[in-house]
């Protein structure tokens, strides 16, 4: 059922068994788990149904550190969340980002992939795609790219290529594809325009009471639960958790100071090398519009533990016009032109550019802090330092690139050279075009190490979970959507077994 928080009484109390702050692809595909249930749930919603300009703005907040991130875009108050703004391109991570890395510090999850499949398998359906499409290889040389580079699906290669699927934008909103359900639902209620001003711990401060919630129309209420859940992005979540339980000014879960911690999202290095195709020119298909998958490179996992590097993808542009003064020692016009005129067709080009996309690691000071500036609700606005990147990230730019460029050296088909702006370090200095939040509240088995357990629990707080890619522990390079709705159907079910 949907409601309004001007739709109860001023200052009431309003209880349920379990609370979920937050309507995004997180708080929806948990919550979706406990639709039809005994259980009186309540997703509290700061925005509305649909964005609204002035709930938007509270999300302003400051950037203090040398890279840049847009807080107040990046992010959606209204029902469904970021979910209305992803792209829905889908991958899993790989088995082995769940293992901790001796050269990567805090790397490593307290569960495993065996523990996520069964839940990667039900967000597929639930996205509306193919679990088992990521693991076929006849799906790759399908496109443009793939087919100009097609030398590299070989054996022993030292280049991987990874599926990503997308789902339809009919499927990857999750709100509005199951609004009608959340609607006429009679154990569930939306309430909009609740946002959350803190979380009220109890005298013994191992449990939530309630929370307080208010609107910026004056209208305030308090929630009991028995169970809540943040599901507000890596931003709001640790936000949330650092503005509460002002006695002790540390906040709640944040005994260790890695509350708002280990932020990361996928930096793009654009400019990094051109790439000189020397392989003979051929005339290949056109990406088709019906295609729901693409491909991405990067370097196998065996030669990325061999150097020591992170996650990456290989983005491979091509630089080409039809006519660009071919060589007639190796090139043939008519081939070009006769290309050109065939339908869905088009001449490979010698030219490419490459631009890398980055795993990034967990790193202490790329971290989220209250600032002393207030939003419209009075509550302490968000100052990010999001570092410069760090020596891995630039050592696995460099080492990547020249592990290409030995596969097209081992193969006869190209080369590489690294641009200049690379080399002076021009391309390295970024402002976030893909807004991956990740990090902030990470999972570990020890609160030494993170704010939640393998089950999502904030530790030291009995009734008090989180949801979301706020609880990674590594970003990988995929897309984290996919895995948010795996790890929060798996939140859900658990959660549905507790006897409250």
């Amino acid at each position: 059922m949907f409601k309004d928080l001007k739709d109860f009484l001023p200052n009431s109390t309003l209880e349920y068994d379990i609370c979920i702050i937050g309507s995004g692809p997180a708080g929806i595909s948990l919550a979706k788990q406990l639709l039809g249930t005994k259980f009186k749930i309540a997703i509290l919603e700061s925005g509305g149904i649909e964005p609204e300009d002035e709930y938007q703005d509270l999300n302003e907040g400051e950037n203090s550190g040398p890279s840049y991130l847009s807080l107040y875009s990046s992010r959606l108050r209204c029902f469904g969340g970021a979910g209305k703004l992803w792209a829905g391109v889908c991958a899993p991570f790989k088995d082995d980002e769940f293992n901790k890395k001796p050269y990567i510090e805090l790397s490593g999850w307290p569960i495993s992939f065996n523990d996520l499949e069964t839940y990667y398998k039900k967000a597929a359906k639930l996205l509306g795609i193919s679990f088992e499409k990521f693991y076929d290889k006849t799906l790759i040389g399908d496109t443009f790219k793939e087919m100009s580079f097609r030398e590299f699906n070989r054996d022993n290669s030292l280049l991987s290529a990874n599926v990503f699927q997308i789902s339809s934008s009919k499927d990857r909103d999750l709100a509005e594809k199951f609004k009608t359900e959340f609607k006429t639902s009679v154990n569930a209620h939306v309430i909009f325009h609740s946002t959350v001003t803190e979380l009220n711990l109890s005298s013994s401060g191992t449990r939530i009471e309630s929370v307080s919630v208010a609107d910026l129309n004056g209208n305030k209420s308090n929630i009991k639960s028995k169970i809540f859940i943040l599901a507000c992005g890596a931003l709001e979540n640790p936000r949330i958790l650092l503005m509460s339980n002002k006695s002790n000014k540390k906040g709640i879960g944040n005994d260790n100071g890695l509350v708002g911690a280990c932020f990361m999202s996928h930096p793009g290095i654009m400019n990094v090398a051109e790439i000189y195709k020397t392989s003979s020119n051929y005339c290949v298909s056109q990406d088709g519009s019906n295609i729901k998958h693409k491909v991405v490179f990067e370097i196998s996992s065996k030669e990325r533990f061999k150097q020591k590097t992170l996650r990456h993808s290989l983005s491979i542009k091509p630089n080409k016009t039809l006519l660009e003064k071919p060589s007639f020692k190796n090139t043939n016009l008519i081939d070009r032109v006769a290309c050109f005129f065939k339908r869905d067709h088009e001449f490979s080009p010698k030219k490419w550019s490459l631009d890398i996309g980055l795993e990034q690691p967990p790193r202490l000071s790329n971290k989220l802090l209250l600032d002393k500036s207030k939003d419209n609700l009075g509550m302490p606005k968000i100052n990010m330092y999001w570092d410069d990147i760090s020596e891995i990230e630039k050592d696995t730019v460099t080492k990547t690139t020249k592990t290409m460029a030995r596969e097209l050296g081992i193969l006869g088909t190209g080369r590489i050279k690294f641009k200049d702006e690379l080399l002076s370090g021009e391309s390295y200095k970024i402002d976030d075009p893909i807004n991956h939040h990740i990090g902030t509240t990470r999972m570990s088995d020890s609160s030494k190490t993170g704010v939640v357990d393998k089950n999502c629990k904030v530790f030291g707080i009995s009734n008090l979970y989180i949801a979301g890619s706020s609880v990674f522990a590594t970003s990988s390079i995929v897309n984290p959507t996919y895995t948010i709705v795996a790890l929060s159907i798996r939140l859900g079910e658990y959660i549905k077994n507790i006897k409250l």
